[in-house]
């Protein structure tokens, strides 16, 4: 008999890295979030841009960097959150994308209810922000801010109306699922809009005497009063009543945290402005830290809804490679955010860093943000639903808040330790 030498059998050799990277790559997970981050990101540069050249009048009025960040956070919110229930209306039959067709109610409805929640919340975020500006040491003139808060609300409320409907009922009327279409789009208008306004609100305010500020600080106290009013009469009912009451406990929660955001950019504005191309990059970190915890959360919810995902301790195989799946976008969207914003400041001409620092930072203030995001998204979307709430009705506005003062806060302590600011 032939004698046939057996070789032992080779035990299989755990992956590297990136060959277990690979996979991740090439899936729908990577491809689809990692388009539409670099589109909203490239957007965010835009309002990056204006608040870089801008920077200047934060000398003026350096309070208004505690504004800035709650009231970005607020607009998107209060009309990320009509553009959702626009897309729940059409595809429940109860609104047709026609002017003037059957809904109509409804419709005024959530635009009165929108327009309340703005006012209400602006005069909430021009109080809040006067008091946490004072008590890090910046001056701030209660009128002025909530005046500056105000008026900028109001402004961008009325585009935000109409572009939130035309959104909405553009994508139902092409065959788009609005729920796909409106969110991201309406965050990132909110931003692009909501930033120029405040600074030329706070322009015109502060050219303003004593006198005409406190008129219209009165008139816009009493019209605060009266928004409050009207979601207890039938002027807002039925729709309007319940989004206000439903809503407004959230928004509240939600501007402090955001305030909380601005107030550590607050206390290291003297610093940054003279790095002002770093202001650049904090929209993206502001919102793309907001995306990525919302796409987690809505696939997490999704998972648990349909049963592919429930309570553990530890996050399972699919939500960790949904974190890997992150990291990896974070890389490639936060190095285009580093390395843009600088030859953004170049070409305007703007203060920064070098162009290795600033893709240094951006890359390792996004990967520790995803890490926390990925984190974050998973338990607080598995302990909601196993407390019998609904994750997309919870989460979402939870973790863009919550995103906002950790995208803050690791960008600065980033910079710290590096040894910049």
């Amino acid at each position: 008999m032939e004698n046939v030498q057996k070789y032992p059998q080779e035990t299989a050799k755990p992956r590297p890295w990136l060959a277990r990277s690979l996979p991740a790559l090439r899936s729908n997970d990577f491809k689809e979030p990692l388009f539409s981050l670099v589109l909203v990101t490239i957007g965010n540069l835009v309002t990056g841009t204006i608040l870089g050249v801008w920077t200047g009048h934060l000398e003026l009025l350096p309070a208004l960097i505690v504004l800035i960040p709650p009231a970005i956070d607020m607009r998107g919110n209060i009309f990320a959150s009509l553009g959702s229930r626009l897309g729940t209306y059409l595809h429940t039959g109860q609104v047709t994308p026609r002017w003037g067709d059957k809904g109509g109610k409804i419709l005024r409805h959530n635009v009165n209810a929108s327009l309340i929640l703005t006012v209400v919340t602006s005069i909430y975020l021009g109080v809040l922000a006067t008091f946490v500006a004072r008590a890090i040491g910046l001056n701030a003139n209660m009128v002025d801010m909530v005046l500056i808060s105000l008026l900028a609300g109001i402004l961008s409320a009325v585009l935000m109306l109409g572009l939130t409907v035309l959104i909405a009922f553009s994508s139902y009327r092409y065959g788009w699922d609005p729920d796909n279409i409106t969110s991201p789009f309406i965050t990132l208008a909110g931003d692009m809009i909501t930033l120029p306004l405040l600074f030329l609100m706070a322009g015109l305010v502060l050219d303003l005497g004593a006198m005409p500020r406190f008129t219209l600080f009165y008139v816009f106290m009493a019209l605060g009063a009266i928004s409050l009013m009207m979601s207890f009469m039938g002027v807002a009912r039925p729709h309007a009543r319940r989004i206000i009451l439903e809503s407004t406990p959230l928004f509240l929660i939600c501007g402090l945290l955001s305030v909380f955001s601005g107030s550590i950019l607050g206390t290291h504005v003297e610093a940054l402005i003279g790095i002002a191309g770093v202001f650049i990059m904090i929209p993206a970190f502001l919102e793309d830290g907001g995306a990525i915890g919302g796409i987690l959360a809505a696939k997490f919810s999704s998972a648990l809804h349909v049963g592919s995902l429930s309570f553990s301790s530890l996050p399972p195989r699919f939500a960790r490679r949904l974190f890997l799946t992150m990291q990896l976008i974070g890389l490639v969207v936060f190095s285009l955010v580093g390395l843009l914003s600088y030859i953004i400041s170049i070409l305007l001409s703007i203060s920064t860093l070098a162009w290795y620092e600033m893709v240094a930072v951006a890359v390792l203030t996004g990967q520790i943000l995803i890490l926390v995001v990925n984190l974050v998204a998973y338990y607080s979307s598995v302990f909601t639903y196993s407390m019998g709430l609904d994750p997309d009705n919870t989460t979402i506005p939870i973790i863009t808040s919550l995103m906002d003062l950790m995208g803050t806060a690791t960008l600065i302590l980033v910079l710290v330790v590096l040894g910049l600011v």
